[in-house]
């Protein structure tokens, strides 16, 4: 999955609408090679196989009358950019939550220094989580700014 992403975050930060935005998706890019690279040590050490496919990254699917707004939405470029943002953000949350269960699995089958290891990019992923909603708000304000502005 960190291979997919790092593809990822290039497309993401080509399109990402501000610098400051632009320079976080690239240093997350970094970062996510960097835990591709921990990753496959760790397996590597522990006499696996590190895959060499990647995974696929796409957006989520949305259930509901949410699911319905969203699509209607995904036409505006602005609410593309919307859709977008949510699915990375999920997408980062889910890295943290898989980081924390590897860092326990680790941790209980006797291997603390790759629980570190895991918990290190947890913490990396959950800043990234904070960075997305924080940009995602900015993003809201300027599509769809408060009524008071908007007229």
């Amino acid at each position: 999955m960190e291979a997919a992403l790092i593809d990822h975050w290039d497309k993401r930060a080509a399109a990402a609408p501000h610098a400051h935005s632009r320079d976080m998706l690239l240093q997350h890019r970094e970062e996510s090679r960097e835990h591709a690279r921990m990753v496959r040590g760790i397996i590597q050490e522990l006499s696996g196989e590190p895959t060499t496919t990647k995974a696929v990254v796409q957006p989520p699917i949305t259930p509901g009358i949410l699911g319905k707004v969203m699509s209607a939405l995904e036409g505006e470029k602005s609410d593309h950019l919307l859709a977008e943002g949510l699915a990375d953000y999920a997408v980062e949350n889910y890295e943290a939550a898989r980081y924390s269960s590897l860092a326990l699995i680790a941790r209980n089958l006797g291997f603390p220094e790759h629980a570190s290891q895991y918990d290190r990019i947890r913490q990396q992923e959950q800043k990234m989580a904070e960075f997305l909603t924080t940009a995602q708000a900015e993003t809201i304000r300027e599509a769809f700014p408060p009524l008071s502005s908007a007229a």
